[in-house]
């Protein structure tokens, strides 16, 4: 398969990098377009020309899912509403990681939230339990400064992105997937395709009982 890893500084760095070489490492395609400090704000609204660069990525690369990776850069209910529908493709996120500092919970809490209520439905993949305040991180206690850093962000979130594009159900119990009936793999399948057979089956003989039933009109006049 092929993604397409988008976001801010954490997509552009160490837990971004995890994320890539752990997909590759499994035999997918992966491309990486991200931006330090801007957020899904920034995305919105095309701010240094942010918007369009992943767009074009999005048309050339033309990925099977868009994952998008953030920390806490300026996020609106409204822009993650923008990010999820400006492609076709199946959009997941995770993000923000657990931060050190207060403030910086305090806004990482709230940024949560609004990934929670925009990609509910099994598309928002949870960091704040692979990266707790213990893990190396610069000054601000923004970023990670060694790849075990990244990796404990970066290699689970691949997993189990891998894992909710086939189909698995969400630790919460909600469906994942790609849109309609399906996943971002195709239709559903097992039991699934067995009913939806058994259904076809039942309706066409139902079809050919009504039609043999049905009394033949006589018409005397043909054109």
């Amino acid at each position: 398969m092929k993604f397409l890893v988008v976001g801010d500084s954490q997509a552009n760095g160490k837990p971004g990098q995890a994320t890539e070489a752990r997909l590759r490492a499994q035999g997918h395609t992966v491309m990486r377009v991200a931006r330090d400090g801007h957020g899904p704000v920034a995305y919105q609204r095309n701010a240094d020309g942010v918007r369009d660069t992943f767009l074009d990525a999005v048309r050339s690369f033309n990925p099977d899912v868009v994952l998008g990776v953030w920390g806490h850069n300026p996020t609106t209910t409204a822009s993650l509403q923008w990010f999820r529908g400006s492609v076709p493709q199946p959009v997941y996120v995770s993000g923000p990681p657990t931060y050190p500092r207060e403030a910086d919970r305090t806004l990482g809490d709230r940024y949560k939230t609004m990934f929670q209520s925009v990609f509910g439905d099994g598309r928002y993949i949870d960091a704040y339990a692979w990266t707790p305040a213990s893990l190396p991180r610069d000054r601000p206690g923004w970023h990670f400064t060694t790849s075990e850093g990244g990796q404990a962000w970066g290699v689970p979130l691949a997993d189990e992105l891998l894992r909710r594009v086939a189909g698995a159900p969400t630790p919460g119990g909600a469906a994942s997937g790609g849109g309609g009936g399906g996943t971002a793999l195709g239709p559903p399948g097992g039991a699934g395709r067995l009913a939806l057979a058994a259904a076809g089956a039942i309706g066409a003989l139902g079809l050919l009982w009504w039609l043999l039933r049905r009394p033949v009109r006589r018409n005397r006049h043909w054109r």
